[in-house]
Protein backbone atom coordinates (compact mmCIF):
# COMPACT_ATOMS: atom_id res chain seq x y z
CA UNK A 1 0.00 0.00 0.00
CA UNK A 2 1.26 3.11 -0.70
CA UNK A 3 1.59 5.96 2.15
CA UNK A 4 2.07 8.75 -0.05
CA UNK A 5 -2.00 8.35 -1.14
CA UNK A 6 -3.07 10.47 1.82
CA UNK A 7 -0.90 13.46 0.60
CA UNK A 8 -2.98 13.29 -2.98
CA UNK A 9 -5.62 14.68 -4.66
CA UNK A 10 -7.34 11.35 -4.80
CA UNK A 11 -10.45 11.10 -7.36
CA UNK A 12 -13.65 9.04 -6.27
CA UNK A 13 -15.75 7.46 -8.63
CA UNK A 14 -19.90 6.46 -8.36
CA UNK A 15 -20.20 2.97 -8.78
CA UNK A 16 -19.06 -0.25 -7.30
CA UNK A 17 -15.57 -0.74 -6.10
CA UNK A 18 -13.59 -3.82 -6.01
CA UNK A 19 -9.97 -5.18 -4.99
CA UNK A 20 -7.95 -7.56 -6.98
CA UNK A 21 -6.50 -10.43 -5.16
CA UNK A 22 -4.09 -12.70 -7.03
CA UNK A 23 -4.46 -16.78 -6.44
CA UNK A 24 -1.20 -17.24 -7.90
CA UNK A 25 0.37 -14.21 -5.98
CA UNK A 26 -0.69 -16.24 -2.43
CA UNK A 27 -3.68 -13.66 -1.84
CA UNK A 28 -1.60 -10.27 -2.49
CA UNK A 29 -4.02 -7.37 -4.00
CA UNK A 30 -3.03 -5.94 -7.00
CA UNK A 31 -1.69 -2.42 -6.55
CA UNK A 32 -1.53 0.26 -9.51
CA UNK A 33 1.91 1.93 -9.33
CA UNK A 34 0.95 5.42 -9.54
CA UNK A 35 4.12 7.16 -8.59
CA UNK A 36 6.02 4.87 -10.81
CA UNK A 37 7.23 7.28 -13.49
CA UNK A 38 8.15 6.57 -17.22
CA UNK A 39 6.42 4.03 -19.38
CA UNK A 40 5.81 2.10 -16.11
CA UNK A 41 3.66 4.45 -14.31
CA UNK A 42 0.09 3.13 -13.31
CA UNK A 43 1.82 -0.32 -14.00
CA UNK A 44 -0.85 -3.03 -12.08
CA UNK A 45 1.25 -5.69 -9.89
CA UNK A 46 0.53 -8.21 -7.52
CA UNK A 47 2.36 -7.21 -4.30
CA UNK A 48 0.33 -5.78 -1.70
CA UNK A 49 -0.35 -7.75 1.79
CA UNK A 50 -3.43 -7.07 3.60
CA UNK A 51 -5.04 -8.06 7.00
CA UNK A 52 -8.36 -7.07 5.83
CA UNK A 53 -10.02 -4.83 3.35
CA UNK A 54 -9.87 -1.68 5.74
CA UNK A 55 -5.94 -1.67 5.22
CA UNK A 56 -6.22 -1.26 1.13
CA UNK A 57 -5.21 2.50 0.20
CA UNK A 58 -6.72 4.35 -3.16
CA UNK A 59 -3.95 2.27 -5.12
CA UNK A 60 -5.77 -0.81 -4.35
CA UNK A 61 -9.17 0.32 -5.38
CA UNK A 62 -10.79 0.17 -8.51
CA UNK A 63 -14.44 1.22 -10.09
CA UNK A 64 -15.75 -1.32 -12.52
CA UNK A 65 -16.94 0.12 -16.06
CA UNK A 66 -18.99 -0.50 -19.08
CA UNK A 67 -19.48 1.21 -22.36
CA UNK A 68 -20.98 -1.49 -23.51
CA UNK A 69 -23.94 -2.34 -21.61
CA UNK A 70 -21.73 -5.40 -19.86
CA UNK A 71 -20.41 -7.14 -22.47
CA UNK A 72 -17.01 -5.65 -21.31
CA UNK A 73 -15.96 -4.35 -17.83
CA UNK A 74 -13.37 -1.29 -17.68
CA UNK A 75 -11.35 -1.34 -14.36
CA UNK A 76 -10.63 2.69 -12.83
CA UNK A 77 -7.99 2.80 -10.50
CA UNK A 78 -9.02 4.86 -7.61
CA UNK A 79 -5.17 5.92 -7.31
CA UNK A 80 -5.23 8.33 -10.23
CA UNK A 81 -8.32 8.28 -11.82
CA UNK A 82 -7.36 6.57 -15.15
CA UNK A 83 -9.01 3.30 -17.22
CA UNK A 84 -6.40 0.31 -17.53
CA UNK A 85 -5.18 -0.01 -20.79
CA UNK A 86 -3.11 -2.79 -22.35
CA UNK A 87 -0.41 -1.74 -23.71
CA UNK A 88 -0.50 -3.89 -26.96
CA UNK A 89 2.20 -1.70 -28.49
CA UNK A 90 4.77 -2.66 -25.61
CA UNK A 91 7.78 -5.38 -26.34
CA UNK A 92 9.39 -7.93 -24.40
CA UNK A 93 8.60 -8.59 -20.95
CA UNK A 94 6.16 -5.81 -20.61
CA UNK A 95 4.16 -6.92 -23.53
CA UNK A 96 0.50 -6.01 -23.16
CA UNK A 97 1.49 -4.91 -19.74
CA UNK A 98 -1.77 -3.69 -17.91
CA UNK A 99 -1.58 0.18 -16.59
CA UNK A 100 -3.60 2.31 -15.05
CA UNK A 101 -3.37 5.01 -17.86
CA UNK A 102 -6.35 5.50 -20.18
CA UNK A 103 -8.12 9.30 -20.22
CA UNK A 104 -11.30 7.78 -21.95
CA UNK A 105 -12.77 3.83 -22.53
CA UNK A 106 -11.55 2.57 -26.03
CA UNK A 107 -10.63 -0.96 -27.27
CA UNK A 108 -7.34 -1.64 -25.10
CA UNK A 109 -9.32 -0.67 -21.89
CA UNK A 110 -11.65 -3.63 -21.97
CA UNK A 111 -11.47 -6.58 -20.49
CA UNK A 112 -14.05 -9.78 -20.77
CA UNK A 113 -14.54 -11.44 -16.77
CA UNK A 114 -14.81 -15.08 -16.86
CA UNK A 115 -16.24 -16.79 -13.91
CA UNK A 116 -14.30 -19.71 -12.62
CA UNK A 117 -15.73 -22.47 -11.12
CA UNK A 118 -14.00 -21.91 -7.92
CA UNK A 119 -15.60 -18.19 -8.07
CA UNK A 120 -12.59 -16.41 -8.88
CA UNK A 121 -12.41 -14.71 -11.90
CA UNK A 122 -9.71 -14.51 -15.24
CA UNK A 123 -9.30 -11.07 -17.09
CA UNK A 124 -9.36 -11.36 -20.82
CA UNK A 125 -7.75 -9.37 -23.21
CA UNK A 126 -7.87 -8.28 -26.54
CA UNK A 127 -4.17 -8.18 -27.84
CA UNK A 128 -2.71 -8.33 -31.42
CA UNK A 129 -2.33 -11.84 -31.26
CA UNK A 130 -6.19 -12.31 -29.94
CA UNK A 131 -7.69 -12.80 -26.72
CA UNK A 132 -5.04 -13.50 -23.87
CA UNK A 133 -5.68 -13.76 -20.64
CA UNK A 134 -4.09 -11.51 -17.83
CA UNK A 135 -1.29 -12.91 -15.65
CA UNK A 136 0.42 -12.32 -12.60
CA UNK A 137 3.73 -12.65 -13.48
CA UNK A 138 5.37 -13.66 -10.55
CA UNK A 139 9.30 -15.03 -11.59
CA UNK A 140 10.01 -11.39 -12.84
CA UNK A 141 12.46 -9.73 -10.95
CA UNK A 142 12.63 -6.74 -7.94
CA UNK A 143 10.03 -4.15 -9.42
CA UNK A 144 8.84 -6.32 -11.98
CA UNK A 145 7.60 -9.07 -9.83
CA UNK A 146 3.62 -9.68 -9.95
CA UNK A 147 3.03 -7.38 -12.77
CA UNK A 148 -0.12 -8.31 -14.73
CA UNK A 149 -0.05 -8.67 -18.20
CA UNK A 150 -2.05 -10.34 -20.82
CA UNK A 151 -0.41 -12.75 -22.34
CA UNK A 152 -1.42 -16.45 -21.22
CA UNK A 153 -4.06 -19.04 -23.41
CA UNK A 154 -5.32 -20.70 -20.72
CA UNK A 155 -6.22 -20.37 -16.77
CA UNK A 156 -3.87 -21.55 -14.02
CA UNK A 157 -3.51 -20.08 -10.65
CA UNK A 158 -1.48 -16.78 -12.16
CA UNK A 159 -4.47 -15.68 -14.54
CA UNK A 160 -7.15 -16.22 -11.37
CA UNK A 161 -8.40 -13.42 -9.50
CA UNK A 162 -11.02 -12.69 -6.76
CA UNK A 163 -12.77 -9.50 -7.22
CA UNK A 164 -13.26 -8.76 -3.33
CA UNK A 165 -16.26 -6.45 -3.01
CA UNK A 166 -15.75 -3.35 -1.25
CA UNK A 167 -19.00 -1.37 -1.16
CA UNK A 168 -20.15 1.35 -3.29
CA UNK A 169 -18.61 4.37 -3.01
CA UNK A 170 -21.24 6.90 -3.31
CA UNK A 171 -24.23 4.97 -2.13
CA UNK A 172 -24.53 5.84 1.52
CA UNK A 173 -22.85 8.28 4.17
CA UNK A 174 -21.58 6.41 7.25
CA UNK A 175 -24.58 5.48 9.80
CA UNK A 176 -27.85 5.68 10.47
CA UNK A 177 -30.33 8.54 9.08
CA UNK A 178 -30.40 11.49 11.71
CA UNK A 179 -33.11 12.36 13.63
CA UNK A 180 -35.36 15.08 12.14
CA UNK A 181 -36.01 17.83 14.17
CA UNK A 182 -39.12 17.84 16.48
CA UNK A 183 -41.12 19.06 16.17
CA UNK A 184 -40.97 19.40 12.36
CA UNK A 185 -40.70 23.15 11.28
CA UNK A 186 -43.14 24.28 8.37
CA UNK A 187 -41.16 24.40 5.64
CA UNK A 188 -41.99 26.56 1.87
CA UNK A 189 -39.75 25.91 -0.51
CA UNK A 190 -39.28 25.01 -4.56
CA UNK A 191 -38.38 21.71 -5.97
CA UNK A 192 -37.32 21.13 -9.87
CA UNK A 193 -37.11 17.37 -11.45
CA UNK A 194 -35.88 17.30 -14.98
CA UNK A 195 -34.04 14.16 -17.03
CA UNK A 196 -31.57 16.33 -19.01
CA UNK A 197 -30.99 13.70 -21.84
CA UNK A 198 -26.84 14.24 -21.21
CA UNK A 199 -25.51 10.50 -21.98
CA UNK A 200 -26.05 8.55 -24.90
CA UNK A 201 -29.28 9.69 -27.10
CA UNK A 202 -27.54 11.37 -29.98
CA UNK A 203 -30.70 12.54 -30.70
CA UNK A 204 -30.55 14.99 -27.54
CA UNK A 205 -28.51 18.71 -28.07
CA UNK A 206 -27.15 17.54 -24.52
CA UNK A 207 -25.51 14.30 -25.70
CA UNK A 208 -22.36 15.49 -25.76
CA UNK A 209 -22.38 18.47 -23.58
CA UNK A 210 -19.95 19.56 -20.83
CA UNK A 211 -20.51 19.72 -16.86
CA UNK A 212 -20.34 23.73 -17.44
CA UNK A 213 -22.94 23.39 -19.84
CA UNK A 214 -24.98 21.48 -18.38
CA UNK A 215 -25.44 23.55 -15.28
CA UNK A 216 -25.71 26.98 -16.93
CA UNK A 217 -28.99 25.42 -18.67
CA UNK A 218 -30.20 23.56 -15.18
CA UNK A 219 -29.52 27.25 -13.10
CA UNK A 220 -31.53 29.15 -16.01
CA UNK A 221 -34.31 26.94 -15.17
CA UNK A 222 -34.50 28.15 -11.83
CA UNK A 223 -34.96 31.50 -12.55
CA UNK A 224 -35.07 34.67 -10.09
CA UNK A 225 -36.32 32.07 -7.36
CA UNK A 226 -33.67 29.78 -7.33
CA UNK A 227 -32.63 31.12 -3.72
CA UNK A 228 -35.90 28.87 -3.08
CA UNK A 229 -34.83 25.94 -4.32
CA UNK A 230 -34.35 22.85 -1.22
CA UNK A 231 -33.83 20.10 -3.92
CA UNK A 232 -33.36 19.60 -7.54
CA UNK A 233 -33.71 15.75 -9.51
CA UNK A 234 -32.05 15.14 -12.13
CA UNK A 235 -31.80 12.36 -14.56
CA UNK A 236 -29.91 10.88 -17.94
CA UNK A 237 -26.46 12.82 -16.60
CA UNK A 238 -22.92 11.99 -16.26
CA UNK A 239 -20.46 12.11 -13.11
CA UNK A 240 -18.65 14.54 -14.04
CA UNK A 241 -21.68 17.31 -14.90
CA UNK A 242 -22.25 17.10 -10.89
CA UNK A 243 -19.28 19.02 -9.43
CA UNK A 244 -19.78 21.56 -12.47
CA UNK A 245 -23.77 21.82 -11.42
CA UNK A 246 -23.04 22.29 -7.64
CA UNK A 247 -21.04 25.15 -8.82
CA UNK A 248 -23.56 26.48 -10.95
CA UNK A 249 -26.17 26.29 -8.24
CA UNK A 250 -23.91 27.79 -5.65
CA UNK A 251 -23.44 30.49 -7.82
CA UNK A 252 -27.16 31.17 -8.63
CA UNK A 253 -28.37 31.55 -5.09
CA UNK A 254 -25.34 32.40 -3.31
CA UNK A 255 -25.64 29.45 -1.00
CA UNK A 256 -24.20 26.09 -0.49
CA UNK A 257 -25.30 23.15 -2.72
CA UNK A 258 -24.10 19.53 -2.85
CA UNK A 259 -24.57 17.02 -5.75
CA UNK A 260 -25.12 13.25 -5.11
CA UNK A 261 -24.81 11.01 -8.40
CA UNK A 262 -25.72 7.35 -8.25
CA UNK A 263 -24.83 5.53 -11.50
CA UNK A 264 -26.71 3.22 -13.86
CA UNK A 265 -25.24 -0.18 -13.88
CA UNK A 266 -25.41 -3.49 -16.18
CA UNK A 267 -24.77 -6.94 -15.34
CA UNK A 268 -20.98 -8.34 -16.56
CA UNK A 269 -21.71 -11.21 -18.92
CA UNK A 270 -19.40 -13.87 -17.68
CA UNK A 271 -20.08 -12.62 -14.13
CA UNK A 272 -22.21 -11.83 -11.12
CA UNK A 273 -20.97 -8.39 -10.98
CA UNK A 274 -22.31 -5.52 -12.17
CA UNK A 275 -20.56 -2.29 -13.52
CA UNK A 276 -21.55 1.17 -14.26
CA UNK A 277 -22.60 2.21 -17.92
CA UNK A 278 -19.91 4.91 -19.32
CA UNK A 279 -21.36 8.37 -20.66
CA UNK A 280 -20.87 8.86 -23.97
CA UNK A 281 -17.58 11.10 -23.91
CA UNK A 282 -17.49 15.02 -24.50
CA UNK A 283 -16.28 16.56 -27.40
CA UNK A 284 -15.47 14.90 -31.01
CA UNK A 285 -12.65 13.09 -32.27
CA UNK A 286 -11.08 16.11 -34.58
CA UNK A 287 -11.09 18.03 -31.21
CA UNK A 288 -10.17 15.43 -28.41
CA UNK A 289 -12.75 13.37 -26.28
CA UNK A 290 -13.31 14.05 -22.81
CA UNK A 291 -14.34 11.49 -20.60
CA UNK A 292 -17.71 12.26 -18.66
CA UNK A 293 -17.37 9.13 -16.38
CA UNK A 294 -20.25 6.84 -15.85
CA UNK A 295 -23.87 7.96 -16.18
CA UNK A 296 -27.01 8.08 -14.01
CA UNK A 297 -29.09 10.27 -11.80
CA UNK A 298 -28.10 12.90 -9.64
CA UNK A 299 -29.71 14.85 -6.57
CA UNK A 300 -29.20 18.18 -5.56
CA UNK A 301 -29.78 19.80 -2.09
CA UNK A 302 -28.14 22.80 0.39
CA UNK A 303 -25.49 21.68 1.65
CA UNK A 304 -26.65 21.26 4.86
CA UNK A 305 -27.42 17.60 4.38
CA UNK A 306 -25.67 15.28 6.02
CA UNK A 307 -26.82 11.87 5.27
CA UNK A 308 -28.20 10.37 1.35
CA UNK A 309 -28.22 7.04 0.36
CA UNK A 310 -29.09 4.78 -3.03
CA UNK A 311 -30.74 2.22 -3.93
CA UNK A 312 -30.77 -1.07 -6.88
CA UNK A 313 -34.37 -0.67 -7.70
CA UNK A 314 -36.05 -4.90 -8.99
CA UNK A 315 -35.06 -4.13 -12.52
CA UNK A 316 -35.28 -6.58 -16.00
CA UNK A 317 -32.90 -9.27 -15.86
CA UNK A 318 -30.39 -9.72 -18.80
CA UNK A 319 -32.30 -12.26 -21.26
CA UNK A 320 -32.14 -13.60 -24.45
CA UNK A 321 -35.34 -11.65 -27.14
CA UNK A 322 -35.38 -14.13 -30.38
CA UNK A 323 -32.30 -14.67 -30.99
CA UNK A 324 -30.33 -11.75 -29.53
CA UNK A 325 -29.15 -11.46 -26.04
CA UNK A 326 -30.11 -8.09 -24.15
CA UNK A 327 -28.52 -6.78 -21.49
CA UNK A 328 -30.66 -4.74 -19.40
CA UNK A 329 -30.54 -1.73 -17.01
CA UNK A 330 -30.55 -1.70 -13.16
CA UNK A 331 -32.36 0.98 -12.28
CA UNK A 332 -31.80 3.47 -9.46
CA UNK A 333 -33.12 5.57 -6.51
CA UNK A 334 -30.90 8.18 -4.91
CA UNK A 335 -32.37 10.29 -1.53
CA UNK A 336 -31.22 12.68 0.64
CA UNK A 337 -32.22 14.34 3.96
CA UNK A 338 -32.07 17.65 5.73
CA UNK A 339 -32.54 17.07 9.52
CA UNK A 340 -33.03 20.23 10.60
CA UNK A 341 -35.87 21.13 8.48
CA UNK A 342 -37.15 17.20 8.58
CA UNK A 343 -37.19 16.92 5.12
CA UNK A 344 -36.17 13.83 2.98
CA UNK A 345 -35.97 14.58 -0.93
CA UNK A 346 -35.80 11.13 -3.13
CA UNK A 347 -35.40 10.92 -6.95
CA UNK A 348 -35.70 7.72 -9.05
CA UNK A 349 -35.11 6.72 -13.02
CA UNK A 350 -37.55 3.57 -14.02
CA UNK A 351 -37.31 1.13 -16.49
CA UNK A 352 -37.88 2.62 -19.57
CA UNK A 353 -41.06 0.50 -21.11
CA UNK A 354 -40.27 -0.11 -24.55
CA UNK A 355 -40.32 -3.27 -26.35
CA UNK A 356 -37.15 -4.83 -24.66
CA UNK A 357 -37.42 -3.27 -21.46
CA UNK A 358 -40.26 -4.04 -19.18
CA UNK A 359 -42.86 -3.88 -22.00
CA UNK A 360 -45.69 -5.07 -19.61
CA UNK A 361 -45.28 -2.98 -16.89
CA UNK A 362 -44.38 -5.88 -14.21
CA UNK A 363 -41.02 -4.38 -13.16
CA UNK A 364 -41.77 -0.87 -13.46
CA UNK A 365 -44.89 -1.39 -10.62
CA UNK A 366 -41.95 -3.05 -9.02
CA UNK A 367 -39.88 0.05 -8.90
CA UNK A 368 -43.17 1.96 -7.80
CA UNK A 369 -43.79 -0.63 -4.67
CA UNK A 370 -40.26 -0.02 -3.72
CA UNK A 371 -40.17 3.58 -4.10
CA UNK A 372 -43.21 4.03 -1.78
CA UNK A 373 -41.02 1.89 0.70
CA UNK A 374 -38.20 4.10 0.51
CA UNK A 375 -40.10 7.19 0.66
CA UNK A 376 -42.78 5.68 3.61
CA UNK A 377 -41.42 2.53 5.41
CA UNK A 378 -37.92 3.13 5.12
CA UNK A 379 -37.95 6.91 6.83
CA UNK A 380 -38.23 7.28 9.97
CA UNK A 381 -41.05 9.13 11.77
CA UNK A 382 -40.84 12.59 11.56
CA UNK A 383 -39.85 13.22 7.99
CA UNK A 384 -41.61 14.75 5.40
CA UNK A 385 -40.68 13.29 2.10
CA UNK A 386 -41.07 15.14 -1.52
CA UNK A 387 -39.71 13.01 -4.37
CA UNK A 388 -40.13 12.28 -8.31
CA UNK A 389 -38.39 11.78 -11.37
CA UNK A 390 -38.75 9.96 -14.86
CA UNK A 391 -41.32 7.74 -13.90
CA UNK A 392 -41.30 6.49 -17.88
CA UNK A 393 -45.14 5.39 -17.03
CA UNK A 394 -48.62 7.91 -17.80
CA UNK A 395 -50.86 8.62 -14.84
CA UNK A 396 -53.56 6.71 -14.07
CA UNK A 397 -56.38 8.97 -15.20
CA UNK A 398 -54.71 9.82 -18.64
CA UNK A 399 -56.38 9.99 -21.85
CA UNK A 400 -53.36 8.52 -23.92
CA UNK A 401 -53.64 5.04 -25.31
CA UNK A 402 -50.15 4.53 -23.59
CA UNK A 403 -50.13 1.36 -20.74
CA UNK A 404 -50.08 0.62 -18.28
CA UNK A 405 -51.73 3.56 -16.39
CA UNK A 406 -51.62 1.39 -12.60
CA UNK A 407 -47.78 1.48 -11.89
CA UNK A 408 -48.40 5.17 -9.99
CA UNK A 409 -51.97 4.27 -8.41
CA UNK A 410 -49.91 3.56 -5.19
CA UNK A 411 -48.46 7.07 -5.10
CA UNK A 412 -51.01 8.60 -5.97
CA UNK A 413 -53.20 7.52 -3.21
CA UNK A 414 -50.55 8.11 -0.54
CA UNK A 415 -49.20 11.73 -1.69
CA UNK A 416 -50.02 14.38 -3.57
CA UNK A 417 -48.68 15.03 -7.35
CA UNK A 418 -47.90 18.72 -8.00
CA UNK A 419 -50.07 18.72 -11.23
CA UNK A 420 -53.38 16.51 -9.49
CA UNK A 421 -56.29 17.48 -10.28
CA UNK A 422 -56.27 20.19 -12.47
CA UNK A 423 -59.06 18.41 -14.34
CA UNK A 424 -61.94 17.39 -12.88
CA UNK A 425 -62.57 14.82 -14.80
CA UNK A 426 -58.73 12.98 -15.27
CA UNK A 427 -57.77 13.77 -11.34
CA UNK A 428 -54.87 11.83 -11.76
CA UNK A 429 -53.29 13.52 -14.32
CA UNK A 430 -51.13 16.14 -15.61
CA UNK A 431 -49.65 18.24 -18.18
CA UNK A 432 -47.31 16.32 -21.00
CA UNK A 433 -43.06 16.43 -19.83
CA UNK A 434 -42.20 14.47 -22.69
CA UNK A 435 -43.09 15.55 -26.73
CA UNK A 436 -42.53 12.60 -28.97
CA UNK A 437 -42.96 12.69 -32.53
CA UNK A 438 -46.75 12.41 -32.78
CA UNK A 439 -48.21 13.53 -29.42
CA UNK A 440 -47.15 14.15 -25.76
CA UNK A 441 -47.35 12.04 -23.08
CA UNK A 442 -46.68 12.98 -19.18
CA UNK A 443 -43.91 10.55 -17.36
CA UNK A 444 -42.09 12.80 -15.10
CA UNK A 445 -43.51 13.49 -11.50
CA UNK A 446 -43.55 14.95 -8.18
CA UNK A 447 -45.15 14.47 -5.18
CA UNK A 448 -45.19 15.80 -1.69
CA UNK A 449 -47.10 14.65 1.64
CA UNK A 450 -50.69 14.76 1.31
CA UNK A 451 -51.03 17.56 3.91
CA UNK A 452 -48.92 19.71 1.50
CA UNK A 453 -50.02 22.81 0.13
CA UNK A 454 -49.53 23.54 -3.39
CA UNK A 455 -48.68 27.11 -4.32
CA UNK A 456 -47.57 26.31 -7.99
CA UNK A 457 -46.84 23.28 -10.46
CA UNK A 458 -45.05 25.05 -13.39
CA UNK A 459 -44.65 22.62 -17.04
CA UNK A 460 -43.34 24.79 -19.56
CA UNK A 461 -43.37 22.81 -22.52
CA UNK A 462 -40.06 23.85 -23.89
CA UNK A 463 -37.71 21.17 -23.38
CA UNK A 464 -34.57 23.29 -24.60
CA UNK A 465 -31.69 20.67 -24.96
CA UNK A 466 -33.31 17.75 -23.53
CA UNK A 467 -36.15 15.64 -25.01
CA UNK A 468 -38.17 16.24 -21.34
CA UNK A 469 -40.24 19.24 -20.22
CA UNK A 470 -38.91 20.05 -17.01
CA UNK A 471 -41.15 20.02 -13.78
CA UNK A 472 -40.93 23.11 -11.02
CA UNK A 473 -42.93 22.82 -7.86
CA UNK A 474 -43.43 25.00 -4.63
CA UNK A 475 -44.86 23.27 -1.56
CA UNK A 476 -46.25 24.37 1.75
CA UNK A 477 -45.65 22.15 4.82
CA UNK A 478 -47.01 22.21 8.29
CA UNK A 479 -45.33 22.22 11.19
CA UNK A 480 -45.93 18.97 12.90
Amino acid sequence: MEAQAAARPVPVTAGDKYALQSVGAGGLYVSAEVDTGGDREGMLRARTAADSVDDLGSWEKFTLHTDDKGWTATLRSEGNGNYVTTERNDTGSHENLLRARGATVGEWEKLHLKKQADGTYALSAWTNDGYKYVTAEMQDPDTDRGLLRARSDSVGSWEKFRLVYLGEENASDEGPRPSPAAPAPAADFRVMTWNVCANHNGDCLNHRVDGDALGSQIAARLGSGAGQYKAVFLQELCESHAKKIEHALEEATSSGWDVRFAPIKYEVDGSSVKAARTCNNAGSESAGWTDRGAYGIALAVPDSNVWYASYDLPSPKNRTIGDTWVRMEQRTALCAVLPAQALQFCTAHFSAGVAQDDADGTKRREQAAMLQDIVHSYTPAGYRTVYGGDFNSVPPDSASPDTPKDVLTSAYAADRECDEGRSAARVRDGRATKPLGTRSIKIDYLFAPSDATLVSCDVTADAGRSDHYPIQARFVLPAR
